[in-house]
């Protein structure tokens, strides 16, 4: 099959919705499918077409961006050009600049999958509730000119407004994880800088939506010296529109006193000594962008416990382990509860017979047999 991808951003971009993309592409391409991404040149010192684990990337010009998002009318001749030699269209959601293609891909009658992430959520003012709600009006209609919608769990699609019109064509898909490798001197450098601290991680974008202010201040409220943040992803300018987030977190940091320390994107073998050196990892996500958290079973396949957020979807990892506590949605309190509380069980909390079971179902060629059956 020839399949053609759009998302609005992609590798060498890292954020929960393009590493998730980049496996199942180039799983596919090893199954002999083609597969085509084509998506915008947020970064001019990137290469317009290149070639990613077999992955044809072509990367379109755009006007000017607004906020995360891209204003590109030449977008509309690659997405007709594209869409004349490929069998099926997959659409990475959310997006906003993706709704011309499927139109265009049902126009000239070719089959559209999404692969549905989460909603858009901005922020509380009200221009960002505004903005918010035309982008969702949008990745609606996306969904609804698609064949089918893959969903990573039902518990978080069922929690949106939209969902009592699409029952009809979703598809619950876990997210592909796998066991990370370990780079034994990498994991040797850490536990050599950890010592005797009880290090609390994080995994991911350095961005609002993760909730880390409040991370912060709970962690301020264990009034243990020996506790010390450590974060593993990008941050500041390597996440686009946040920088203003990370020097406020920078600020907070500072001014409770906590120790930390900022690993930035890591490998694969250098994430999986990360989540080996830490004693737990928190997702503390506060809105509905976070719709799962892979990072969540990466941690635990390491053998360590996970706190998260009640939000739907985010929960269902540690709801479905039994490995770490679901924690009040946006709770500084509670969210301090249970830091004491895994901190002090973490033998009790770091085995579970379930996790095997979950991650079975989450493996590459489990995952990959699901859409085989899609496309």
């Amino acid at each position: 099959m020839k399949i053609l991808f759009f998302a609005s951003y992609y590798l060498p971009y890292i954020s929960g919705i393009t590493t998730y993309p980049a496996k199942l592409l180039a799983a596919l391409v090893k199954k002999d499918h083609k597969a085509t991404v084509l998506t915008f040149r947020h970064d001019q010192n990137l290469k317009e077409e290149e070639i990613i684990d077999g992955v044809v990337v072509k990367r379109m010009p755009f006007l000017f961006r607004i906020s995360k998002g891209f204003i590109s009318i030449r977008s509309l001749i690659y997405f007709f050009r594209e869409l004349k030699q490929t069998d099926v269209v997959f659409l990475n959601i959310p997006n906003g600049e993706g709704l011309a293609l499927a139109l265009l891909a049902r126009i000239m009658n070719k089959k559209v999958i999404a692969i549905f992430h989460c909603q858009v959520d901005l922020g509380r003012s009200l221009i960002q509730k505004f903005v918010s709600l035309f982008l969702n009006m949008i990745v609606y209609c996306q969904l609804k000119l698609s064949n089918k919608v893959v969903i990573y769990t039902k518990d978080y699609f069922n929690s949106l407004e939209m969902s009592t019109f699409l029952k009809d064509r979703i598809v619950e898909i876990l997210p592909p994880v796998e066991k990370l490798p370990v780079d034994k001197e990498t994991l040797g450098q850490m536990k050599k800088k950890k010592g005797k601290e009880k290090w609390i991680g994080f995994a991911g974008r350095i961005a609002k939506e993760k909730g880390l202010l409040n991370l912060v201040k709970a962690i301020s409220n264990l009034n243990d010296d020996e506790v010390t943040v450590v974060f593993a992803g990008p941050y500041g300018k390597d996440v686009v529109g946040e920088e203003r987030y990370y020097m406020k977190l920078l600020s907070l940091l500072k001014e409770k006193n906590i120790k930390y320390h900022f690993f930035g994107l890591l490998g694969n073998g250098k994430l999986g000594a990360f989540y080996e050196a830490i004693d737990l990892l928190v997702l503390p996500s506060i809105n509905k962008t976070e719709a799962f958290g892979m990072v969540q079973i990466e941690a635990m396949l390491h053998g360590k416990p996970v706190i998260s957020s009640n939000l739907p979807g985010v929960r269902v990892p540690v709801q479905l382990s039994n490995m770490g506590k679901v924690t009040k949605l946006n709770d500084v309190a509670d969210l301090s509860k249970c830091l004491r509380e895994v901190l002090q069980d973490l033998d009790k909390l770091s085995t579970s017979k379930k996790i095997k079971q979950l991650f079975k179902k989450m493996s590459l060629e489990s995952v990959i047999s699901r859409y085989q059956q899609l496309i």
